[in-house]
Order: C-alpha cells, then structure tokens, then sequence
C-alpha cells in the first residue's frame, strides 16, 4: 500500500494544469498514511519531492481516502467535510492544490475558485453545482471567510449553483477602503450578480452573513428569492457605549498585532455547544488562516471598521432595523443556537414578532456556527426551506 501511494503522488505532475495555477512557489506537504510528499507548485512547474524543510501546508488523510481523491470519486472537500483528511496551514491556499490536477469524472465534488472581479474590487469566490440549478450565494461571518461553509457546499451543490464568497476586506477577496456596513456589503455583493449575469439567487448567511442577507433582501427584494440567516447579526437595541463607540476609529485597531494561539482557541471554541463535535485539526487549521489574514493591516482595519458599524446599526426610527425588517416580504428562515453566546436565542423571538411570516428555528444543542456544528442538519434545513419556497413560487 505505501509504495502504491506514493506511485499516486509521484504521478500527479503528469496531470498538472498549469494554466489554472496562480500560485508562486508553494510547497504542499502531502501526509498519506506512512508516505511523505512535498509537491511544489511554481506558476507553471509541478515537481514532487521527499518532504523536507517547512511546508507551506499540510494535508493529511488515509491511504484509502487518497486513492478515492485520486480517482476522482471524492474529492478533498468532501473528504474534509467527513472528516477524513484534516489540513494545517492556510485554508485558501489548500483549497487551490486540488483543482490544479485533471482527476477522472468519477462522481467526485468539482469546484473552481475564481477572483471575480468588480471593477476595482475582486471577490474570491468558490464556485460549484450545476450551472442550470438554482443559484445560492454564501455569505460568511464577522473574521471569518467561505472556508466556513465548507463541510455544506458538497451536499448544498446537488440542488444549487454555489457561489461562497469572501466579503471585500476578508478572506482572499480586496481590502478596498469603503464602508463596511451592511449595505456597502450588499451593494458589492448585488455587483457579483451582475458580473455573473445573476437576474436573482437564494443566499444564506452565518452572523455577519446573515446580516448581509437581509439587507439585501430588503433593498433589491426582486433578487433575493428567499435569504437563509443562521445565527445572525441583527441590530441591538442595548447599546450602553454607542457614543464612545461613534468616537473610536477603526485605525486605532490595526496595531494590535498580536493575537495569542490559545487565546484565539479558546476563543473558537466558545463558539460551539459542544466543542467536541469539530475536530482538533479544524480548530488548528482555522487558527493558521485567521493568522495569515491577521498579519495584513488592511484586514486588521475592515475587520474592526465591520465590528463598529454591526454594533453601531441603528435598531429604531423609521429608517432603523427593526422597522424595516417588519416590511420585508422575502421568504426567511431563521435558525439559532440555544448556546451561542454571540447572538442570544432571545433574538429568535425578537424576530418572529417583528416578522411573523419567517420560519424561526431554536436548536437545543448548537452555538454560533450551525453549519459546522450540525452540518447534516444544516444542509437539509436550506435545501428544504429552499426547495419549498422555489416550488411555491412557480406556483404563483
């Protein structure tokens, strides 16, 4: 089995693509069972080495899984998704090695990512499903990126054209200056439509996400055909430092370089009702990402201007949140965590009065991030509440 896998990683220069290759000089350290590989990546060079030296990511899984990826009946994501293959290192990074190699059609998950751009500003995005099925957007949260949604996509993309973004400032995607409120997010993601020829789509949000989602279904209520919001951010009406909140800038922000390891697991997972569920190599992996974007100051400053704006979002009046969310005639679902201590559960009910015709959710034993938490669950909820609102739409 050993000298079997490594023949399979030795082989993959020959199906190596360089003309999707962004990458310059990367080396991926490929952990299969008892067999180590470095494969370095150059624009247009693929080489595989006896590992050696710091590896720039680590992608280890079984011999077993490996052969499956490399067969083209599984890919990395689904392998991930079911916890078969963990990473260390940047998780955008890792998502690129795959679709650098031609794989069988076996039945495997496909996905590209592109940098869409729009005009000054480029979104990384993570684009897959049949192009002919309905299209979802996924909008990630506050400090994260789309690498959030990744243990749904394989199973969201049998029913929907994914497209799972970086919001501008987060992730891989431009950190322009700008707003960074809910409708500057919006507004930018109403611009990935038009790019992508999108007359409309479903988007789902996770927190900050979720927050993106709504704005835009209360804007533009013609292209949003129904918004998926877990977990999300919502305007508070208990905001005790809003006036020394108004007067801090978010440059005061960007020095603050140093971001403990442990303080920032800990950190995570307080995000779970039961930590246990996600693999220590999740949390590890999610760590390393978070500290590559950390290091840029323009990160630093969209991630603090977000913040800012998502406490300073004005809950009342007739332009506040609250009022227009009541107005809002896009078919919703809601769904929280009776654990997440970000956004209370009292939220839930906050919403339903303010907008009864949702569908409203409380989970019993989930925190923050749903979709990592309770994947399956996750997964099945969208497509459901999806498929029901496409079908009555037809119907009208």
């Amino acid at each position: 089995m050993p000298g079997e896998t490594a023949k399979r990683i030795e082989r993959l220069p020959e199906r190596f693509s360089a003309e999707r290759c962004d990458l310059r000089h990367v080396r991926f350290r490929l952990r299969i069972g008892r067999v180590n590989r470095d494969v370095v990546v150059d624009r247009d060079s693929c080489v595989v080495e006896r590992a050696a030296g710091d590896a720039d990511v680590e992608i280890k899984t079984d011999p077993l899984t490996w052969a499956a990826m490399d067969s083209g009946e599984l890919s990395g994501v689904e392998a991930f998704a079911q916890q078969r293959l963990s990473v260390r290192g940047s998780i955008e990074t890792t998502l690129k090695f795959e679709p650098l190699f031609d794989r069988p059609d076996k039945g495997g998950f496909r996905y590209s990512l592109e940098r869409v751009s729009l005009g000054g500003t480029e979104l990384s995005t993570l684009i897959a499903g049949d192009p002919d099925d309905p299209p979802l957007v996924l909008i990630h949260g506050l400090g994260a990126t789309k690498a959030s949604w990744l243990p749904v996509i394989p199973e969201l993309a049998r029913s929907h054209r994914l497209y799972a973004i970086d919001l501008p400032g987060f992730g891989a995607s431009s950190k322009p200056r700008g707003a960074y409120n809910a409708g500057w997010f919006a507004d930018h993601v109403f611009r990935l439509f038009d790019v992508l020829d999108l007359p409309g789509a479903f988007v789902a949000g996770n927190s900050l996400g979720g927050r993106v989602a709504m704005e835009m279904a209360m804007m533009e209520p013609d292209r949003v055909y129904g918004i998926a919001c877990l977990c999300p951010a919502t305007a508070f009406t208990h905001r005790p430092a809003v006036a020394l909140v108004r007067m801090l800038r978010p440059e005061l922000g960007v020095g603050l370089l140093r971001l403990p390891r442990e303080r920032l697991k800990a950190g995570l997972r307080d995000m779970f009702c039961d930590p246990q569920r996600i693999q220590e190599d999740w949390y590890e992996a999610a760590i390393d990402d978070f500290r590559e974007y950390w290091r840029n100051a323009r990160s630093r400053m969209a991630f603090f201007a977000t913040l800012r704006n998502v406490y300073l979002d004005e809950p009342d009046g007739e332009s506040g949140f609250w009022s227009r969310l009541s107005s809002m005639n896009t078919p919703a679902m809601y769904i929280y965590g009776k654990y997440d201590n970000l956004i209370t559960p009292r939220f839930s009910q906050r919403v339903q009065r303010f907008l009864p015709s949702a569908k409203v959710l409380l989970w019993e034993d989930c925190g923050h991030v749903p979709q990592l938490e309770h994947p399956d669950r996750t997964s099945e909820a969208i497509t459901d509440f999806f498929a029901e609102v496409g079908e009555s739409q037809k119907a009208v």
